[in-house]
């Protein structure tokens, strides 16, 4: 039988998500068949989503100033001590729970890193621009061939954590996580979850946020074709 006793540290990043993260906290909590530390990193929300987290029965690190997704996500591990790491955005509601999938596979040794495959998005968001230079990136770089390139839905090892020395800041943390992770010889899968979140529609802040993580994606490639971190 697998044994599930290693220490699971949960990051969750959340930037005004006051309606959404009570559900995927308890999502998160309703998986007692694992030892989790839960870390919810407030990332300079002007909403409720502090006040909704403190009696929930987790850690909570509140910024003051919004810093970016990568920057909040290394202000957590700062004060995560579990031997694998999991990242999840505060959005998926009762969905989070899928985070299994992600986990066992890194528990059974098949990899060191996993990746949500998300079903086929509901409504259509923006052109597919981002996602298709981050798989053009991942292919030329990395070869490997990737179906979500930018999703946020990860588990990783402690090993690779200490690799990585950190998350990449900006929107670009995922693209250069699995760029640096195959490049260091670590097994990158993506597995297929039954996940949802709030979808960023044809509207000007759909397209202003598809715009800065083109942008953060971009940079990220860049910094890899000349060999930086």
């Amino acid at each position: 039988m697998l044994a599930l006793n290693k220490l699971i540290s949960i990051l969750i990043p959340a930037y005004n998500e006051a309606d959404r993260i009570a559900d995927t906290i308890l999502a998160v909590q309703s998986l007692t068949e694992f030892d989790l530390e839960i870390i919810v990193i407030n990332d300079g929300s002007s909403d409720q989503t502090a006040e909704v987290v403190k009696p929930l029965g987790v850690r909570l690190i509140d910024l003051e100033v919004n810093q970016g997704k990568g920057a909040a996500l290394n202000q957590g591990l700062k004060k995560a001590t579990g031997k694998i790491i999991a990242l999840l955005d505060a959005d998926l509601g009762e969905t989070a729970r899928e985070v299994e999938k992600l986990l066992l596979p890194v528990f059974q040794q098949e990899a060191d890193l996993t990746i949500a495959q998300f079903p086929a998005a509901k409504k259509k968001g923006g052109f597919g621009l981002v996602k298709g230079l981050a798989r053009l990136g991942l292919k030329y770089l990395a070869g490997f061939e990737a179906t979500e390139p930018l999703s946020g839905q990860r588990v990783l090892t402690r090993e690779l954590i200490d690799y990585l020395t950190g998350f990449r800041a900006g929107f670009g943390v995922e693209v250069a996580m699995t760029i640096e992770a195959i490049r260091g010889g670590f097994k990158v899968k993506e597995i297929p979850v039954r996940m949802e979140h709030r979808e960023t529609g044809r509207d000007l802040a759909g397209f202003k946020h598809r715009g800065q993580q083109f942008k953060d994606v971009l940079a990220v490639l860049c910094t890899q074709v000349r060999g930086g971190n």
